[in-house]
């Protein structure tokens, strides 16, 4: 792997300024998945996230959040609550309300790269307790597998973000020049 490239994403707050970021030079997979936070603000976060194949495959729900995914590379297989399904390819995106119960998959022919948006008015102020990726922790805690069960990103029925992580060597979405 071309270490060079590889850049750790610092999480950027936007608390009383604002906060840039940026997609570039983000490695691409052969196996697993990536999720890397950009910016949070007290009711918006946003990541990205790469899938080498998979995808979030158990359906369930964000109850502290409304949601959105942007396909940046690659096309995905959303599938919601009551077996509705939709293809959303590149420059596509889909916008899940809180509460949707919502799974997708990758097609596999090139990584899927998603931008993720998050939002909601919450209880809690401030942005003092974020998950690694910059969920808001009150937030995070809201979300669950359609069974009722709390989701954790990395259980088996969870998919690609179950497998060990394996970098394409010298792939990157929007690499620079």
């Amino acid at each position: 792997m071309d270490d060079q490239k590889i850049q750790v994403r610092k999480l950027q707050r936007a608390v009383d300024d604002v906060a840039l970021f940026s997609m570039r030079n983000l490695p691409l997979l052969e196996q697993g998945t990536t999720y890397d936070p950009l910016a949070t603000s007290e009711n918006l976060w946003a990541s990205v996230k790469v899938y080498a194949s998979g995808g979030e495959n158990a359906l369930h729900s964000h109850a502290g959040e409304d949601h959105l995914f942007v396909v940046m590379q690659g096309k995905a297989t959303f599938t919601f609550d009551h077996g509705r399904t939709s293809v959303v390819r590149q420059h596509e995106g889909v916008m899940i309300p809180k509460n949707v119960k919502y799974k997708f998959e990758a097609d596999q022919a090139e990584n899927l790269v998603l931008l993720r948006v998050g939002g909601g008015a919450r209880d809690v102020k401030g942005i003092d307790q974020l998950t690694e990726h910059g969920t808001p922790l009150d937030v995070n805690k809201l979300t669950s597998f359609a069974d009722g069960s709390i989701k954790i990103g990395n259980e088996a029925k969870n998919g690609e973000t179950a497998k060990q992580r394996i970098y394409a060597r010298g792939t990157y979405f929007s690499a620079d020049e």
